[in-house]
């Protein structure tokens, strides 16, 4: 399994090579060759889940050079085994909040939960329903929930151990339901190419705004 990343990580490699993300930006990562030894002086790293278009604005519009962070992009519909241990161990030796960005779905839900149920906590950034209402994105922006997305949807409020400990969630999720619609975060574009990376994400971190 392989996983993006752009930003101020430098890693040791399985025979002793060491990895500067900094200087390769957009670096493809294999986890299986990821030895130890991780360094870096961001604050902060920002985990973008299954949204290419996400991860290619935010490292385009330079953000972890504008920022003091570490981005890291990871495919995988269901994130995997490996993806999670590397995003833990990123977490506890380099002691950084993981800040999660996907789109607005249960689908998402389930995976930051995946993410915490396998030791790495992390603190969900957006795209969040409360920020669609926030933005007044306009209706076409929005896609409608299939019934397994509201089976999933209802399944994570009655039963997931980590989103019933997590009330913000909770309402976040309940607002899906009420409004039956999941929305991409490329739905923010029409708002401006950048908006993503030059208002959107500027405003969180300034606002502390996760959850």
């Amino acid at each position: 399994m392989a996983v993006l990343i752009a930003g101020d990580l430098r890693f040791c490699q399985y025979g002793g090579r060491m990895v500067d993300c900094a200087n390769a930006r957009g670096r493809q990562v294999t986890l299986r060759h990821v030895e130890s030894n991780m360094t870096s002086n961001a604050e902060y790293i920002i985990l973008v889940v299954g949204s290419y278009g996400a991860y290619f604005r935010l490292t385009k519009d330079e953000v972890d050079r504008r920022f003091p962070c570490i981005i890291v992009y990871t495919p995988d519909p269901v994130p995997e085994e490996d993806t999670i241990s590397f995003v833990r161990k990123m977490k506890e030796e380099l002691d950084l909040p993981v800040l999660a960005i996907a789109e607005s779905s249960p689908r998402s839900v389930k995976n930051f939960s995946l993410f915490v149920a396998g030791g790495c906590d992390i603190k969900w950034l957006g795209l969040r329903p409360s920020d669609v209402v926030a933005l007044k994105m306009h209706p076409l922006c929005m896609r409608p929930m299939n019934s397994r997305d509201l089976k999933l949807a209802q399944r994570l409020l009655e039963k997931d151990a980590v989103v019933k400990q997590r009330p913000e969630w909770v309402e976040e999720l309940k607002k899906m339901v009420e409004t039956r619609s999941k929305v991409e975060v490329e739905a923010l574009s029409p708002l401006g190419w950048s908006f993503l990376s030059n208002v959107y994400f500027p405003d969180k971190m300034a606002a502390q705004d996760w959850i």
